[in-house]
């Protein structure tokens, strides 16, 4: 087998991962219930990290589409265009810095990076049509917001607050998350990888 087709293969199976790791979403208890927890992003970052950045956008792409394949979208495909977003925004800096130098400190800078354009990106289009749109499917006010958010956090009063205090902040400690365990176990996957190729 080629190497080709060996990258071709090994970007398939980061694909399928990340489809697979969609589904095993979970709540944080500081967070909204609909806001969802998933490291989705970690085989797209560590394609990134190996292969380059183009590459971290197709498995960006096909984990979409490998999910949609096994479980059709219940927020008309609004959810899986935002989780896409995400994953692009958080890879392509990313990995555009870490391929460059391939050292641990551009990783770590990349991983940074990557973290608040993503966390940023993500925020602003919660506020231009993410949540916009879910109020309009599920028939939710402002004021049901601003009251789930109350909750948790009392100063949270409006919905600029939300977006803020809440959404800005679960990004940060999503794609921190993945960075972490990228941080961590990146070394050992790429030899892995670089053996096979």
């Amino acid at each position: 087998m080629n190497n080709k087709i060996k990258k071709i293969s090994i970007i398939a199976m980061f694909s399928a991962i990340g489809g697979i790791l969609m589904f095993l979403d979970f709540q944080l208890p500081m967070f909204l219930s609909f806001m969802k927890m998933d490291l989705s992003d970690l085989p797209v970052i560590i394609g990134g990290f190996i292969f380059g950045p183009l590459d971290s956008i197709i498995i960006a792409v096909l984990k979409i589409l490998i999910k949609l394949l096994l479980k059709p979208t219940s927020t008309v495909y609004v959810g899986e265009i935002a989780n896409l977003i995400g994953s692009i925004l958080y890879s392509l800096p990313a990995s555009l810095i870490y391929i460059k130098f391939k050292n641990k400190k551009r990783a770590i800078i990349g991983l940074i990076i990557g973290v608040i354009v993503a966390s940023v990106g993500i925020t602003i289009c919660n506020m231009i049509f993410i949540f916009p749109f879910y109020m309009q499917l599920f028939n939710i006010t402002d004021v049901i917001i601003i009251g789930m958010c109350n909750k948790i956090f009392p100063y949270i009063d409006s919905m600029f607050k939300v977006y803020l205090l809440s959404v800005l902040p679960f990004n940060l400690v999503k794609y921190g998350l993945s960075s972490i365990i990228t941080f961590l176990f990146y070394k050992r996957i790429s030899k892995t990888i670089k053996y096979i190729l």
